[in-house]
């Protein structure tokens, strides 16, 4: 993993910190990332480093994942993440000078970006990776069932492990990360763990209660989404829809037409894991197409 060339903090209003670095090549087209839900932003490094070289990179994790420490549980919300958003934009601007703003974004992020896009404005674009939207023809009902089994399962799951193989160990028995690159359990363990002060185990660096209530209220906000009031250029590259492990739709595609969607075949809900090379080719051929490098 490289060193930062700045690192910048990002104070909320109501105490959250968060952490944003800047890699790559400053002269470059400015690019914002950011990550999935009890993830990490440096965990998709073997995605963004192909974009070290040609461009100006900002890479940040959501409030109480990742670098960031625990914000406050009852502001773990998608309000508090579009209102982040909006400060981590200006931060960028006021610290680095004003430029065009590229955002690539995965999952949760994917979705606040666009709920940002519609209140604030300020992309010149959006490349959205299998955002959790609504799928066509499908009902609001669903969707809350899916929150709440998600909810239910961060709730359940083991946050605490006596090291970090033990994790990567849970994570290739896991058929949710079954096309994970290789070697990628482990980088996810390294980058999403923490030590526990005063004991030889590691716990996850999202609390699993932050996790839990993220998912119980995400999907709701999905339902608000009108990709129709985003008035930049948006992308969005879903994973497999035939695969179990997908927020995109299944079958019927006719809705989507009009966003620029597209799918990634044999590949999960985390595509920039499995094949990250493709996963940029394809944000490449949109943005070059748009005239926005």
């Amino acid at each position: 993993m490289p060193e930062p060339a700045a690192v910048l903090e990002v104070l909320t209003p109501d105490g959250a910190l968060v952490y944003v670095r800047r890699h790559g090549n400053p002269d470059g087209r400015r690019i914002v990332f950011s990550h999935g839900c009890g993830l990490a932003a440096d965990s998709y490094f073997p995605f963004w480093s192909l974009l070290l070289e040609k461009f100006d990179l900002f890479i940040f994790d959501v409030r109480s994942h990742g670098w960031n420490p625990p914000a406050e549980l009852r502001n773990q919300n998608v309000p508090h993440f579009i209102t982040d958003f909006e400060l981590i934009l200006r931060a960028i601007g006021e610290k680095f000078e004003e430029k065009p703003v590229i955002g690539l974004f995965h999952s949760v992020s994917a979705l606040v970006a666009m709920l940002h896009e519609e209140q604030w404005k300020g992309f010149s674009g959006l490349v959205l990776y299998d955002p959790p939207i609504q799928p066509p023809g499908g009902k609001p009902e669903d969707l809350v069932e899916i929150g709440e089994s998600m909810s239910a399962d961060a709730r359940r799951r083991r946050d605490r492990f006596r090291s970090r193989t033990q994790y990567a160990r849970l994570l290739r028995r896991s058929p949710a990360h079954r096309h994970l690159l290789r070697g990628m359990p482990e980088f996810i363990a390294e980058t999403t763990l923490r030590p526990v002060d005063g004991t030889d185990e590691f716990q996850l660096c999202c609390p699993k209660e932050h996790e839990a209530q993220l998912y119980e209220y995400l999907f709701g906000w999905a339902m608000r989404v009108d990709l129709q009031r985003v008035s930049c250029p948006v992308k969005v590259i879903g994973a497999d829809p035939t695969e179990p492990y997908s927020f995109m739709p299944t079958s019927d595609f006719s809705n989507l037409i009009d966003v620029n969607y597209d799918f990634l075949p044999n590949t999960s809900h985390f595509l920039q894991l499995e094949e990250p090379q493709l996963c940029l080719d394809m944000a490449l051929e949109f943005l070059e197409s748009q005239r926005l490098i």
